[in-house]
């Protein structure tokens, strides 16, 4: 028991949590306790830190008030000051000659309603309920919900004329489940557009979701808040009811030119392992066919017709002269047979190559990310996060973001090779799947080395009375599996729009596409490239060979 003066209320032990919290204030005038009830202490006491500001008030604890001056304060004067209106359990005894009314506040109303909940009366309570349960039935109330759009989790649906009817979505079908489920109804503010989930001032203020919150404008701020360190000292966040991770999303590989067609069913191992069997193989035609004890065909002899004839073998079109002896012809025999499955492992992999086309190497890593010369861009929270990081890749990745690009048109400069965007993965899934996918090829591409897990939740206002009520019931609309049918719906939902709005059908075509020139146009590339060595050659002999006599033919 303390006497009700400043100092004891500016104690931060005065309202530590305890496993029974309750106040029973024995007041005249009560001047101290209405001064510092009237405080919002959060924003109030200056804090070096945004993870644990100071707390002067206990929230969750049960207040009874006492007013031994019946004529003041008033109890209504009493329940509007700051703290007591956010807190939801709160009793103000007003006692009379006959009786003592037992007052509480009605909240989330326009103005702060009152009402007597039970009377003291012959030494007993009447209904014996002092402290009812306000939020199981919020009797059409008013919320005030801030969001924007962002598909799947807000999508504005409008009509055949562009008119807006509504809204749906993941995060939004979660709002009105909670309206459904505690009866109250929903006022939308809508953030702009360039602010988002917001940012923070250097004066510790905020715009966007988090600055609707924190000034307390608004109840509740949804639409895929992922639960952070940065924000947590300066909100509250509901239970999660989503997770999923965040990835990079980055331009589609772009096709290879068709000119390499000819050379990339065999990799350069490959290749280098194929040119140095026909090298040695040529030079060791040489000597089988020189020194051994029966001499074969001249041709043999040559170390040009050599190289022809182990090249012929390779290509199944090796000229009509055979070795006549048996080391040669051995020798030869088995070079056809490795060959012959080089070059059936050949023409297989080239119908493949020449008909379908192939791609450079994507990006799979944050490391290949960095590397890639893409200018990056997020939400400012993810440079906060990056910072704290101790992986080499995610740091190189800092100084990198860009935190002003339009995200009305961030995907459209992701497809055109400029930009790597950072945002959740079922965002990126939708947009990539209906908005940026042509012929059955994406044309943007989710990095495969993405983020952990993150928790997606509500945000409120610090110290908000509705933070632990409306969990308990997020809790039941996650363990029911609802959000998995919310996406499907919502999917299609956008999966039709798109298609309306570009004239598509759901027919595919299925006719083949025929090879022209650009297909093969590596095969006439090597003819010319022979065509040209051909012709150097060509002049090489006329110019060096020696001249003959004038009166020769």
């Amino acid at each position: 028991m303390n006497v009700l003066e400043k100092d004891i209320l500016l104690k931060s032990n005065t309202w530590a949590r305890s496993i029974c919290d309750g106040y029973f204030f024995l007041i005249t005038e009560g001047r101290a306790l209405v001064e510092h009830a009237s405080t919002d202490h959060f924003r109030s006491v200056p804090y070096d830190t945004d993870f644990m500001p100071p707390s002067l008030w206990n929230y969750k604890a049960y207040y009874v008030v006492l007013l031994l001056d019946p004529t003041r304060p008033k109890p209504k004067e009493l329940m509007e000051l700051f703290n007591f209106r956010k807190t939801e359990k709160v009793a103000v005894l007003q006692p009379s000659q006959e009786e003592v009314k037992i007052w509480t506040h009605v909240l989330y109303t326009e103005e702060i309603g009152f009402e007597v909940v039970d009377t003291w009366s012959h030494g007993k309570l009447h209904h014996g309920n002092v402290f009812p349960r306000k939020f199981d039935n919020f009797h059409r109330a008013k919320v005030r919900v801030a969001t924007f759009e962002l598909e799947p989790f807000i999508v504005y649906a409008k009509d055949d004329n562009g008119n807006f009817i509504g809204r749906i979505g993941v995060d939004m079908q979660v709002i009105d489940g909670l309206s459904k489920a505690k009866n109250f109804t929903v006022d939308f503010y809508e953030v702009s557009d360039d602010e988002k989930w917001g940012s923070k001032y250097p004066d510790g203020s905020w715009d966007g979701l988090m600055g609707q919150v924190f000034s307390e404008a608004s109840d509740i701020a949804v639409c895929n808040v992922f639960i952070d360190g940065p924000r947590w000292g300066v909100i509250d966040y509901s239970y999660p009811y989503n997770y999923m991770p965040a990835c990079f999303v980055a331009p589609s590989p772009k096709p290879l030119p068709n000119w390499q067609s000819p050379t990339l069913p065999f990799t350069s191992i490959m290749w280098i392992s194929i040119a140095l069997s026909i090298f040695v193989g040529g030079l060791l035609l040489y000597p089988f066919s020189r020194f051994g004890i029966l001499n074969e065909s001249i041709e043999f002899k040559s170390f040009s017709f050599n190289y022809l004839y182990i090249l012929g073998s390779i290509t199944a079109r090796t000229v009509a002269t055979e070795p006549m002896h048996m080391p040669s012809r051995l020798y030869i025999g088995f070079f056809w047979i490795s060959s012959m499955i080089i070059s059936i492992a050949y023409s297989a992999n080239l119908v493949a190559f020449l008909s379908v086309a192939q791609m450079q190497p994507p990006i799979k890593t944050l490391k290949q990310l960095g590397e890639s010369g893409l200018r990056i861009s997020g939400n400012s929270i993810w440079k906060s996060l990056f910072q704290m990081s101790t992986d080499k890749a995610v740091l190189d990745l800092v100084p990198k973001m860009e935190l002003d690009a339009d995200y009305r048109t961030i995907l459209d400069r992701v497809k055109a090779g400029e930009f790597a965007f950072i945002q959740n993965k079922q965002f990126l899934e939708l947009n990539r799947d209906t908005r940026y996918s042509s012929g059955g090829r994406a044309m943007i591409r989710i990095v495969e080395e993405c983020f952990m897990n993150y928790n997606v939740a509500m945000t409120l206002p610090r110290n908000s009375p509705l933070t632990d009520n409306l969990s308990k019931t997020l809790m039941n609309i996650f363990e029911s599996g609802l959000l998995n049918k919310w996406k499907d719906e919502v999917v299609q939902y956008v999966n039709r729009k798109n298609k309306k709005e570009k004239g598509q059908t759901d027919i595919e075509s299925s006719s083949v596409t025929p090879l022209d020139l650009s297909h093969v146009q590596g095969i006439f590339y090597i003819l010319g490239i022979g065509y040209i060595l051909a012709i150097f050659i060509m002049i090489f002999e006329l110019l060096i060979r020696p001249k003959k006599n004038e009166g020769s033919f």
